[in-house]
């Protein structure tokens, strides 16, 4: 209940506190957060943040934190919209959307025996394809291949 209050609380518009017209970027930052506005899109919040602080702040508010007039357009956008509005340039893609993975060589260690006498361990790689997959689990018993 408690919690209900307080997130109440925070998602009102307050008139702005004095460390925020000392930094209006952290006043973005808090009120902007994931925690703070749930599922409302990054760029609506920043919208309104920057909104509200050219209105308390007016010219001495720093050019970075005025709001262009693409976040404008898409806000109105949105507005009159009955369908989602994607506001931001729309990203290039080059390649292909999913990664070519390339089977690699498997590998296993091997004990081999020395000539003089001792054990000698080597790792035996086979390329992508090489080896029987639909064999399993094979145990020589009877001392023959």
């Amino acid at each position: 209940m408690l919690g209900a209050i307080i997130l109440g609380l925070l998602m009102q518009d307050p008139a702005l506190p004095q460390w925020a017209r000392d930094d209006p970027f952290a006043w973005e930052r808090a009120r902007c957060h994931p925690q703070i506005r749930g599922d409302t899109p990054l760029e609506s919040c920043q919208f309104s943040v920057r909104q509200q602080l050219v209105a308390e702040l007016g010219d001495s508010l720093p050019e970075a934190l005025r709001p262009t007039t693409a976040l404008e357009a898409c806000a109105r956008a949105q507005a009159d919209a009955n369908f989602a509005v994607q506001c931001d340039q729309p990203r290039e893609v080059r390649g292909p959307s999913t990664p070519q993975l390339r089977e690699q060589a498997r590998c296993s260690t091997r004990p081999r025996a020395r000539p003089d006498g001792g054990v000698v361990w080597e790792e035996v790689c086979d390329p992508s394809g090489t080896r029987d997959d639909d064999s399993g689990l094979r145990l020589n018993l009877s001392g023959r291949d």
